[in-house]
């Protein structure tokens, strides 16, 4: 079937991240997978026991539109947003990534695939992916202390990065298909590489990058005959062969490429292991997961849910309350898919985003998605979690409205907080308030909650699994802005499985930045 391009529907979906293509689905044997190891040994990190040989990660959008909230971007006019950020962006663009990455930790994922769409220089006001700004991704990792949590791959989202990104920079405005991007022509693979790939990877330090056998990976999205032009006779191919070449000049490294599956049938002189190292067949709205074998490497790909409907145009992928989510990454990873990439972290624009949101029509809880891919990832059931304040799915609060009136909306108090690693934290918090977290994953064995507070009064809490509480906790003074972290309880969980955990306020007055839940 030939690839279905979201274009043809309107001008305005040429810039939408990675959006489906109807394309038929392939089912390949498996092949052997990498022994790579992206196991760390600090604290919170994967096992060092775990050599992970299956890696699990997402497309995300930084561009000005999503760092300042969702927003349309550019979703057409009519088309409802159900699942916006439960973040609520602040003029302080840093806080957007120090969210960002705290809550891609969270999630377990292995590796973020950064939406670089490349950035014009005679039209430097266009930012809708630019890659210089990887560097405020890459501070933020280190300013949150989660740079041993995920790896960095970049994913070229090639209508925009290259055909709409040429066309705004010569003037004639950010759209990809007038004229056509002339896949031939030497001149334009400044909008490949210089523009994009290289400066991607210059604002992403060696240590972050993600390598399958020790090759930093860079995904491909689309080529269709609705932006691209000229891209038989094997100019795929050179373009290809370039970005190879410029890689090891450049980084000394030699690029894992994983293409869509659309490059071979526009040239298939790149269907060739020389040429291409993998292959990826993306989501239609038929076929919500793909898997895909080229070279004996298997790729999965797929989405949590997909919405973009308004007037004739009806692109559905029913959510379904997690479910299907969970078919997803039962058809990619639990497949066995070596990669699986998945869309996408922040795609409020097709209701296809797993951050933590606000949408209770098509899901039931602001971590759903979150903890539904931290079931597939290389570490389930993690010896140490983190668990923000901030960020629970529940609450009670006896006074009105955010007192603090950052983070997110609604009747729960949040600052930014003076603590080390920085974020957020839940202030005043008193007698008869709690907090509330669904499907939180316990190790088999004894597990105990670590909880970091800032007080300068005495305060009670106790801690509650599964609607069963735990003895109450005496806090002593801290100290007013003076943040200690304090034992709260255990519980002795058979096997590994996810509960429900309500944090209670007896008595007192104090400030909750996060809790740890250590298996011991």
């Amino acid at each position: 079937m030939r690839p279905f391009n979201i274009f043809v529907l309107s001008a305005i979906f040429s810039l939408l991240a990675g959006c489906a293509k109807t394309q038929q689905e392939k089912e390949i044997s498996a092949g052997p997978s990498s022994d790579l190891k992206l196991a760390e040994e600090s604290s919170g990190d994967v096992d060092k026991d775990v050599v992970a040989t299956q890696f699990i990660g997402s497309v995300v959008g930084f561009n000005g539109t999503v760092r300042s909230g969702g927003g349309q971007n550019p979703s057409p006019a009519g088309n409802i947003l159900y699942n916006l950020p439960l973040y609520k962006s602040s003029a302080t663009e840093n806080d957007w990534w120090d969210n960002l990455v705290e809550e891609f930790a969270y999630s377990g994922q292995d590796f973020l695939a950064a939406n670089c769409r490349g950035y014009s220089p005679n039209v430097p006001t266009v930012d809708h992916g630019d890659p210089r700004k990887l560097v405020n991704l890459v501070q933020a990792m280190d300013r949150r202390g989660v740079a041993n949590k995920f790896k960095l791959a970049i994913f070229d989202d090639c209508p925009s990065s290259w055909a709409a990104n040429r066309n705004v920079d010569n003037g004639q405005g950010y759209q990809p298909t007038s004229p056509k991007f002339d896949c031939g022509n030497t001149v334009n693979y400044k909008y490949i590489w210089d523009l994009n790939i290289k400066t991607a990877f210059q604002n992403i330090p060696d240590a972050k990058r993600f390598k399958y056998n020790g090759r930093p990976v860079v995904f491909f999205w689309s080529v269709t005959t609705n932006w691209a032009d000229n891209y038989g006779n094997g100019n795929l191919k050179k373009i290809l062969q370039y970005i190879r070449a410029q890689f090891q000049a450049t980084f000394s490294q030699n690029p894992y490429l994983v293409i869509d599956k659309s490059w071979i049938d526009r040239d298939p002189t790149v269907n060739d292991p020389a040429v291409t190292d993998a292959v990826h067949n993306w989501f239609t709205m038929a076929n919500p997961h793909t898997l895909y074998t080229f070279n004996g490497v298997k790729v999965g790909s797929g989405v949590p849910g997909f919405r973009v409907v308004q007037g004739a145009t009806n692109m559905f992928i029913d959510a379904n309350h997690g479910q299907r989510f969970i078919t997803t990454l039962n058809g990619t990873k639990g497949a066995g898919a070596v990669l699986t990439l998945l869309e996408g972290f922040t795609d409020v624009s097709e209701n296809a985003a797993i951050f933590r949101n606000k949408d209770v029509t098509y899901y039931d809880y602001p971590n759903q998605r979150i903890n539904i891919v931290r079931g597939y990832s290389n570490d389930p059931f993690p010896t140490t979690l983190k668990v923000e304040a901030e960020g629970c799915d529940f609450y009670s609060d006896v006074t009105p409205g955010n007192s603090g009136g950052t983070f997110r909306d609604g009747d729960i108090d949040v600052v930014k907080t003076g603590d080390v690693l920085g974020g957020w934290h839940v202030t005043a918090a008193q007698a008869n308030e709690w907090m509330e977290w669904r499907e939180i994953p316990f190790r088999a064995g004894n597990s105990k909650f670590q909880l970091r507070y800032s007080s300068n009064q005495a305060a009670t809490i106790r801690f509650n699994v599964d609607g069963i509480d735990l003895p109450i906790v005496n806090l002593p003074v801290s100290g007013s802005g003076v943040y200690t972290t304090v034992d709260a309880g255990t519980k002795s969980i058979t096997t590994n499985s996810a509960h429900t955990v309500r944090l209670k306020i007896m008595s007192g007055s104090l400030a909750i930045n996060y809790f740890n839940l250590v298996n011991f």
